[in-house]
């Protein structure tokens, strides 16, 4: 299958859509915290974060995840790549599921998206559930049915590939 080219209204360049994903480098609340104090209450890695507070007495956990949203007339889905944020027991249970070749069978896990995802209204906090594919894949995130919110609708619905452009374009200029 040909990937679909789609004209970008800011370069007037054809771009392959799939050939992108828009993704973040690290949830919202680490880039909340100034750059001095990050070495000293940050523990990151390419795909799990902890965050603690200035004293030490609350911390944050985060996983690294998709976001698929069907791509109507593509058969095929475009990932954002988020954060989201989760409670410790689950952290530690995906921590423990890590490597494990049979984790797709843990049922969804709880968790709320840590990145606001430009032009919707704020994201942060929108709830989901976490899906375990294999030690090799990325969590899926599917936000909640009842999350009445533009991106749970689009993901929930599917979008065209024009729509994706929009997302994409503003990773690639």
């Amino acid at each position: 299958m040909k990937d679909p080219m789609i004209r970008c209204s800011l370069c007037g360049e054809a771009h392959d859509i799939f050939s992108i994903e828009p993704r973040f480098g690290r949830p919202d609340a680490y880039l909340r915290i100034p750059v001095e104090e990050r070495m000293h209450r940050t523990r990151c890695g390419d795909d799990w974060c902890r965050l603690r507070d200035p004293v030490g007495d609350h911390e944050q956990f985060f996983l690294r995840v998709t976001l698929p949203v069907e791509v109507l007339g593509e058969k095929r889905q475009l990932h954002w790549g988020v954060w989201v944020e989760v409670s410790q027991l689950v952290y530690e249970r995906v921590m423990d599921l890590w490597d494990e070749a049979d984790q797709a069978r843990e049922p969804p896990l709880p968790g709320m998206l840590a990145n606001e995802l430009p032009d919707y209204p704020s994201t942060l906090g929108l709830a989901g559930s976490i899906h375990l594919l294999g030690p090799s894949t990325a969590p899926n995130f599917q936000l909640q049915d009842g999350v009445d919110h533009p991106l749970a609708h689009e993901q929930r619905s599917g979008v065209y590939p024009e729509r994706v452009m929009e997302w994409v374009s503003r990773f690639i200029h």
